[in-house]
């Protein structure tokens, strides 16, 4: 399969499936749409996500019911596999709506000018998003952000066994 179909696929994955998902699982909202080729069956990947956070149940839910949705369809390949996945710690924030539930979790902003900024998400604003970051708070507009992550903040100090 050529990269422009499959792109024109995934975008139509992407469409159907958010509108499924606001007509059946409005809580729900569809993060990332991928068809993988790579293996010897086709593989429809989404990663959903919640206000809240998403559960494990949650996930199987929506899993059965876009199965039994695009085995109906006519433009997948009829052997494909469904994975439906929350994201998880270190997969990168897509979507504006992903921030607000990560209030107080360490963040890594990688900026559009190249440089990395790591804080505490302490706002997410209309404009952007406040960072608690050391010496000061740091507030980064959303058009600066080329992507963030969660990532677990380190510890300078030893375990104690």
């Amino acid at each position: 399969m050529q990269i422009h179909a499959l792109r024109e696929i995934e975008e139509k994955l992407s469409t159907q499936v958010t509108q499924w998902l606001a007509e059946s699982f409005p809580q729900a909202f569809l993060v990332e749409a991928r068809l993988r080729m790579h293996r010897a069956e086709p593989e429809v990947y989404l990663r959903v996500d919640t206000d809240t956070g998403i559960t494990l149940e949650q996930c199987v839910q929506i899993h059965l019911f876009l199965k039994a949705k695009l085995g109906d369809t006519s433009w997948l390949p009829d052997n494909f596999v469904l994975s439906v996945s929350s994201p998880g710690i270190g997969s990168p924030l897509k979507l504006r709506r992903q921030y607000p539930q990560n209030i107080g979790r360490f963040l890594s902003v990688k900026l559009t000018d190249g440089r990395q900024v790591r804080g505490v998400l302490q706002e997410v604003l209309e404009r952007g998003i406040r960072l608690r970051g050391t010496p000061r708070p740091v507030f980064i507009p959303w058009e600066k952000i080329l992507f963030s992550r969660v990532e677990l903040p380190k510890s300078h100090k030893p375990l104690k066994s």
